[in-house]
């Protein structure tokens, strides 16, 4: 801002003309809300409460919602220092790229404009809705969670978590945590070993999946085959190889293009017509109640025996019923709802290929052993029952 000369005039006529006010220039401190400095190469584990370190987090982003305050100008009174590297200027337009807004109701205010990550890119202020990583997500970039879309180019290794609005993996899932509000991709696969669990909002797709959980509220797709998993669609679940051992919880339908079941001794369980989050819920809850019932039995047992032992397990007997009480009150509300079953007469598992060993349907409250070796098949419910019949699709 340029020195100005002020010339006041009032109704008796001009001021003279060697009458004039010099104001000086207003100068501004940028102050970010943010780590300008943030750089991921320094990353470093975060120190718990208890004094312990979590190998596991180490801060990879820097996460802003819509709205968030990210950086104002500050006026600096007259003959006041700045900090030390602070950024000064008389002009108070905001360096910033994409993703930010100046806020409409204080142009000294710069705001972020999405969901996603910030940082200050070749002196720019920028906030991004996508994180690409390309690496595996293991111990140089601990757990990720973001609030726009995440694409990892590697794997995520065992025992880490990732978290976003929409999440793709290019490699492999290995016994990982992987969650999205929206979409679930996992162009690799999913190599479980038992301890992945992997929830969409919307639906998931892989490549293949083994000893693994998947949740989707919508519909759950496999490439290839699905092993010894538990899977839990929303709507439809679409395997299009084999899909053999473990459980299938699905709402509306199920396909299997190949084989379904025919995995060794182990079964191969289905259940449509429920909620599947319900069924998951209701696992939970029946889990817990029945160590609580065993919580139960024992105390009695040891108030049995009498002696001093009896005294405190007569406390903690009132506490198990407590429990085992609050259990079933939880299980009664779970299905209390209409909205806990759905329409059994349309669903559907449609099998173009070949049923094996060990399949077990049920559509409501309707069950069935399927013959082994049964093809081109699909399985209904037709008043209480469970019916097969040929071809699995119809032209």
């Amino acid at each position: 801002m340029q020195m100005v000369a002020v010339r006041y005039e009032s109704r008796q006529g001009a001021c003279p003309r060697n009458l004039r006010l010099r104001r000086a220039a207003m100068r501004y401190v940028l102050t970010h809300h943010f780590d300008p400095d943030f750089e991921q190469r320094r990353l470093r584990p975060k120190n718990r409460e208890d004094g312990s370190v979590d190998q596991f987090d180490l801060g990879y982003v820097q996460n802003v919602a819509a709205g968030q305050l990210l950086a104002e100008w500050t006026p600096l009174a007259p003959g006041e220092n700045a900090p030390d590297e602070a950024i000064v200027s008389e002009n108070t337009a905001f360096p910033h790229g994409e993703g930010c807004k100046v806020d409409p109701d204080n142009p000294l205010r710069l705001l972020a404009a999405v969901n996603g990550h910030v940082a200050r890119i070749d002196g720019r202020i920028t906030v991004r809705e996508t994180l690409a990583i390309g690496r595996d997500i293991d111990f140089h970039t601990g757990n990720i969670v973001a609030l726009g879309d995440v694409i990892i180019g590697g794997d995520v290794r065992s025992g880490f978590t990732v978290m976003g609005r929409h999440v793709t993996v290019t490699g492999l899932v290995l016994a990982a945590r992987v969650r999205a509000m929206g979409n679930v991709t996992c162009n690799g696969g999913i190599q479980g070993g038992g301890k992945a669990t992997l929830r969409a909002g919307r639906s998931l797709r892989a490549r293949f999946c083994e000893n693994a959980v998947l949740h989707a509220a919508q519909n759950i797709l496999i490439d290839g085959s699905a092993m010894h998993c538990r899977l839990f669609a929303g709507e439809k679940l679409a395997v299009k190889g084999r899909l053999a051992g473990g459980e299938a919880y699905c709402g509306e339908a199920v396909y299997v293009g190949e084989q379904l079941g025919g995995g060794g001794q182990s079964q191969t369980r289905i259940l449509l017509g429920y909620d599947p989050e319900r069924i998951h819920k209701d696992q939970h809850i029946k889990a817990g109640l029945r160590q609580a019932l065993l919580d139960v039995e024992a105390c009695r047992v040891d108030i049995g025996r009498g002696g001093e032992a009896a005294k405190e397990c007569s406390a903690l007997l009132a506490q198990g019923e407590q429990r085992v009480e609050a259990f079933r009150r939880q299980l009664k509300r779970l299905w209390e709802s209409p909205a806990a079953t759905r329409r059994f007469s349309s669903c559907r598992v449609i099998v173009p290929g070949r049923i094996g060993a060990n399949v077990e349907i049920s559509i409501g409250e309707a069950h069935s052993v399927i013959p082994e070796d049964t093809r081109d098949a699909v399985v209904r419910y037709q008043d209480g029952e469970i019916v097969v019949e040929h071809p699995a699709l119809r032209k």
